[in-house]
């Protein structure tokens, strides 16, 4: 019914986005909009649809100066780039640059640059790049690291895969160094173990050498900061992929359970 006729259909879509101003959380209402919008797409001409198209782009910007957390807004604006014809890519990544140097952490808008990216033809090292000047910025930024770890298997082939991972090591070990009981870089830490450990078993290379090496590492954090849980954590795990479960490990997670 809301849709029956152009007047109501209009009528509808400026009586959501009057309700969606003073709450952009209620997602039916975004669902009905889209609703109306697939409808115009059918009556109104192409020139028509994608005026309609720029001036929700523009609704958009302004809810999202009001919430830019809210999944509902982020999910539109995806669904009307993928409609709209000339979509100003420059200016998407420059609103996302803007709203992550006010919360670096927003993984809406995370999320929402990774579509940016796939569509506008941004190279993988500008991509990497801004990821290192999120984690320089604060190095507790989950987001950051996982979009850099997403990045380094694309952008490098095994050799040089190996020996760009020590370089992502040392960066690790500044983070944790800084803040050992921040659990974002030892999160990235424990994919660049893995992604190590697989690395050198395609190359035909005992990986178990490196393992202990890390090990070590992680020990002599350790030695500064016994209490803290992640590099307790990871020290549990280096010594399983060493050897089992030894005494060692069970007195390292007991050690965990009275400071956790």
């Amino acid at each position: 019914a809301v849709v029956s006729t152009q007047s109501t259909g209009e009528e509808t879509l400026f009586a959501t986005q009057k309700l969606l101003e003073m709450n952009p959380e209620f997602y039916s209402l975004w669902n009905l909009r889209r609703v109306i919008l697939e409808h115009f797409s059918n009556v109104k001409d192409g020139k028509a649809m994608q005026d309609m198209y720029s001036t929700e782009m523009k609704f958009l910007e302004a809810a999202i100066k009001l919430n830019t957390k809210c999944y509902w807004i982020w999910h539109h604006r995806r669904w009307i780039t993928e409609r709209l014809e000339n979509v100003d890519w420059k200016r998407e990544l420059g609103l996302c640059a803007k709203l992550l140097d006010l919360d670096l952490r927003n993984f809406h808008c995370w999320s929402y640059l990774r579509f940016v990216y796939s569509r506008s033809g941004e190279t993988l090292a500008n991509q990497f790049k801004y990821t290192t000047v999120k984690i320089e910025q604060n190095f507790s930024n989950y987001s950051a690291w996982h979009q850099r770890s997403s990045l380094l298997t694309k952008m490098y082939e095994t050799g040089e895969l190996l020996e760009t991972l020590k370089t992502e090591f040392e960066i690790v070990r500044q983070a944790v160094y800084t803040e050992p009981n921040d659990s974002s870089p030892w999160t990235y830490h424990r994919w660049l173990i893995g992604q190590s450990k697989e690395v050198l078993t395609s190359l035909g290379r005992d990986p178990l050498e490196f393992v202990r090496e890390e090990l070590t590492h992680v020990n002599e954090l350790l030695s500064i900061e016994p209490e803290a849980k992640w590099p307790l954590l990871t020290s549990c795990t280096l010594m399983m992929d060493c050897g089992g479960f030894d005494e060692k490990v069970l007195e390292t997670l007991d050690h965990l359970k009275k400071i956790d």
